[in-house]
């Protein structure tokens, strides 16, 4: 084929689709389930998320342009409907406005990424977290993907999910699930050498979304500043903080990108500990790019706070 046609097929391709490879649309509610999908599919699929890295996932409110970017999606993988509700109410405005196609709930297209990891880890997930977000104020924190390990048996159903709707290429994305908890598991370990130091070391959250990352890696958190409902902290709340920060020999809080930082910073300045901002999502952070390189930059952040302390 002279460069001239290949030129004109080209442009032919893009003008119909159809003549280019299909590859499977996926949208997801989260930057951290577009790594994991997109590490699964890669060059098989498009992935597309809907929560920007820099916004909590619960408090999320959707877009008008929303419903378009579900528009031609084959899968969608969401949080959790503990996690995400509104989700279920942009998936009916989109059925209406692009009619049904698979992706609804109790459809092949509709992956909940909580259910896959209460089956791992029953104890640990609940798999409808709340059933409501009042509920879901005092109950178990919903952030399991801030355990590595998640990604295991949240890969497993994306696999599973992607093989449904594109079995010609189910051997492509059972291999690329290998390769990744291959290098996935290899950083564990090395994550979990590098936060040695800090296992059973007291420390403060903003509140607690950290819960499963520090089951994971042995980290005690012994105290938040705010509930999960995100209401500032009263009075006698950071008063009695800073009478448990010596009394406990709590050396860090951590905090994330999308809380606020003057409670924090007021209660470090109060008791001269330190505060490491840590990625509650992929992408939250400079560097945080993808799944692993999320923890890569959290590790850091907290054993170089811990070493300057």
């Amino acid at each position: 084929m002279t460069r001239t046609a290949f030129f004109f097929f080209f442009l032919a391709a893009i003008a119909d689709p159809a003549q280019a490879q299909e590859r499977l649309r996926v949208v997801t509610t989260t930057t951290d389930l577009r790594s994991l999908s997109k590490i699964v599919g890669a060059e098989q699929v498009i992935v597309s998320s809907l929560v920007p890295s820099d916004q909590r996932v619960d408090e999320y409110q959707p877009r008008l342009q929303d419903v378009s970017i579900l528009k031609g999606a084959r899968v969608i993988v969401r949080a959790g409907s503990g996690i995400d509700p509104w989700f279920d109410k942009l998936l009916a405005r989109a059925a209406e406005k692009n009619g049904r196609s698979g992706i609804e709930r109790g459809e092949p297209g509709h992956l909940d990424a909580s259910l896959a990891v209460a089956k791992s880890d029953p104890l640990a997930v609940s798999a409808g977290f709340a059933r409501t977000r009042r509920g879901s104020r005092e109950g178990s924190s919903p952030h399991y993907w801030l355990d590595p390990k998640s990604a295991d048996a949240i890969t497993a159903q994306i696999v599973e999910t992607f093989s449904q709707a594109d079995p010609a290429n189910k051997k492509y994305y059972e291999n690329n699930r290998e390769q990744f908890l291959l290098r996935l598991n290899a950083k564990i370990r090395e994550w979990d050498a590098q936060l040695v130091q800090l296992q059973g070391q007291p420390l403060i959250a903003f509140h607690d979304d950290w819960e499963f990352f520090a089951r994971r890696f042995g980290l005690n958190f012994v105290d938040f500043i705010a509930t999960r409902d995100r209401a500032p902290p009263r009075r006698g709340k950071m008063a009695a903080l800073e009478k448990l920060i010596p009394e406990k020999g709590v050396k860090l809080i951590v905090t994330e990108t999308n809380q606020p930082e003057r409670h924090a910073q007021r209660l470090a300045a109060r008791t001269n500990i330190k505060v490491v901002e840590l990625a509650g999502s992929v992408g939250a952070l400079p560097n945080t790019d993808d799944y692993i390189s999320m923890f890569d930059v959290n590790v850091r952040a907290l054993v170089s706070a811990f070493d300057k302390k």
